[in-house]
């Protein structure tokens, strides 16, 4: 099987952080070689936490192992859309992220490649710019896959991260070996899977529109949409590759958010949550409860909480306090659907009944 020989591959000459991780880059490969059957392309978001992770490396094993891809460590969205348009090239690849993304890039250039980038993930999606001379408006076509590498969480910004298949890497154990291939022996090594790819991507395309695959349904429907073209590419690969898909995306989609990934009004939303155990509370009891949790940004830095910023930011999710007399308060039901809609739902608490001797004996019987 073909995508068992690319993740074979991928074992031996790169080192990523789990099983999960090289299954989904195996088959984000595999989606470019059928993008003419999706409508979403999800972003390859590759990051490690240091330099001398193989970042670089993964990113080059992508390009060898795809079809008419380039890989660059700078680009604008001007370049990016005419190119995409004159389908010169199938897969993007842009290292160096944090460079572009990250504080010391230029603002307007990783703004407009952002939305470029974000854009481009659903079929049909355009932009208009003017022609140099006769500014006539002319559209450009913005679908294409595209993978990005980076170092930190923060070199993938989060409008990107939230379209994107996030794969972490870490540096090799010093008891860990990995393949070392010269440039000139790369032919010899990709064109026979390049190959494979393309011959077994020719065989099932045909079932790869009408293919309507089942969800873990800890997967929202962000998470579905990213997922659905490697769960199409699983599932045409059996019901192993299936479950591997399943595993992944649970392991690298589904769950509780990361603090440092939430934005901060998400983050006020989720403290909020925590520290609310009455039914009602006063603004400056709320905000001293928050200022309290330990690690919180409430105290300090640009996020210095008063009850005013707090009405201010409660105020977009529809949250205001209510007058009771005397006393303006917050009531914790106005917080529900808010919770519900912007968090991820708490576990539930499965209760669980003590069962005497005797009853194990009768139940055993």
């Amino acid at each position: 099987m073909i995508l068992d020989d690319i993740e074979a591959l991928l074992r031996n000459l790169v080192i990523l952080k789990s099983d999960a991780h090289y299954e989904a880059v195996t088959l984000w490969i595999a989606h470019t070689y059928a993008i003419e059957c999706f409508d979403f392309t999800p972003r390859l978001a590759i990051w490690s936490p240091e330099k001398r992770c193989g970042k670089s490396l993964c990113l080059e094993l992508v390009k060898n192992l795809t079809e008419k891809s380039t890989f660059t460590s700078s680009i604008s969205s001007a370049v990016l859309y005419r190119m995409i348009s004159g389908d010169q090239v199938k897969v993007f690849l842009i290292d160096e992220a944090d460079r572009i993304f990250g504080g010391k890039g230029d603002r307007e250039k990783a703004e407009a490649l952002t939305s470029m980038i974000n854009s481009g993930v659903k079929r049909g999606a355009v932009v208009w710019r003017s022609k140099p001379n006769s500014l006539e408006p002319q559209e450009f076509q913005t679908f294409a896959p595209v993978a990005l590498a980076g170092i930190g969480t923060k070199s993938i910004p989060e409008t990107i991260a939230d379209r994107s298949v996030i794969i972490e890497m870490r540096r090799k154990y010093p008891n860990e070996k990995i393949f070392e291939y010269e440039s000139d022996e790369a032919e010899e090594l990709f064109k026979p899977l390049r190959a494979g790819l393309t011959s077994w991507n020719d065989s099932i395309k045909s079932e790869l529109r009408l293919c309507r695959p089942d969800f873990p349904s800890e997967l929202n429907s962000r998470a579905r949409d990213v997922w659905r073209p490697l769960f199409k590419i699983a599932s045409s690969a059996g019901d192993e590759w299936l479950q591997k898909a399943r595993k992944a995306s649970l392991e690298l989609s589904a769950g509780v958010v990361e603090e440092d990934e939430m934005s901060f009004q998400q983050r006020l939303l989720s403290d909020c949550r925590q520290v609310f155990q009455e039914s009602s509370m006063n603004s400056r009891d709320l905000v001293q409860r928050l200022k309290e949790i330990e690690e919180a940004p409430y105290g300090h830095g640009d996020h210095q909480l008063n009850t005013a910023q707090l009405a201010r930011q409660l105020r977009q999710f529809q949250i205001k306090p209510r007058r009771t007399s005397q006393v303006r308060l917050y009531w914790k039901e106005d917080f529900e659907e808010a919770w519900s809609l912007y968090l991820v739902p708490l576990e539930a608490v499965t209760t669980v009944t003590t069962v005497t001797p005797e009853e194990l004996d009768l139940e055993a019987s």
